[in-house]
């Protein structure tokens, strides 16, 4: 009976929501994920762990207050949620995929945040719309080799447009690592490694991408 009795507490745990870094997550498992990914057919399935490391960076230079950013491939918006959260900014998130915007709104509801959401692909995205922002944030974006080039003409676009700054975070996939060595050659970047130790321990990198301009 002890035993049966552990195993449905865990059962438990594992769809409970979480609370991390002051927001309140959905796990993977959570029936509402589970039934929102069932109607939509979603990709998005769990929040990406570099969104952590930024996160965390963030908590070490704090943004000024309505600091306007934007989020490039948002997937459930957990980071836009943060910095909305903990620094007033004002957030317009973005994603190629619009199925992931049931759970971006799921998280939304349950955080008591509200976040502006376009459906576009990194190299759609305008000057226009780059201009009214001053940072732009993407965490676990680079994953694939063809990502490289759309992702490096947005960088382009937002830099000419005055964006202040670019941070993109990543666990070190080579994808990245291209497009890191690329922003390197060619702007104000720095590479810089990271850690969380929670939820739990993860390594990866962040790249910082300042205007000059």
């Amino acid at each position: 009976m002890a035993k049966k009795t552990e195993a449905v507490k865990k059962a438990i745990k594992k769809i409970s929501t979480e609370e991390v870094r002051g927001l309140t997550i959905y796990p993977p498992k959570h029936p509402k994920v589970k039934k929102l990914q069932e109607e939509t057919e979603i990709h998005g399935d769990k929040v990406w762990f570099s969104s952590y490391f930024i996160m965390d960076w963030l908590d070490a230079h704090p943004l000024a207050p309505r600091t306007k950013v934007l989020e490039i491939g948002s997937g459930w918006g957990l980071l836009g949620m943060y910095c909305a959260k903990n620094f007033k900014a004002k957030v317009l998130a973005t994603d190629a995929d619009s199925n992931v915007f049931p759970l971006l709104e799921l998280h939304s509801k349950v955080n008591d945040i509200n976040l502006k959401t376009k459906t576009i692909r990194y190299e759609e995205i305008k000057q226009s719309t780059l201009s009214k922002h001053e940072l732009v944030l993407g965490a676990d974006i680079c994953f694939w080799d063809e990502l490289v080039d759309p992702l490096h003409e947005l960088i382009k676009n937002a830099l000419s447009a005055g964006v202040k700054q670019i941070i993109i975070a990543d666990p070190g996939r080579s994808p990245f690592l291209r497009l890191a060595r690329r922003c390197r050659k060619l702007y104000k970047a720095s590479l810089r490694q990271a850690k969380v130790k929670t939820p739990k321990k993860h390594e990866g990198y962040l790249l910082i991408i300042d205007n000059n301009g």
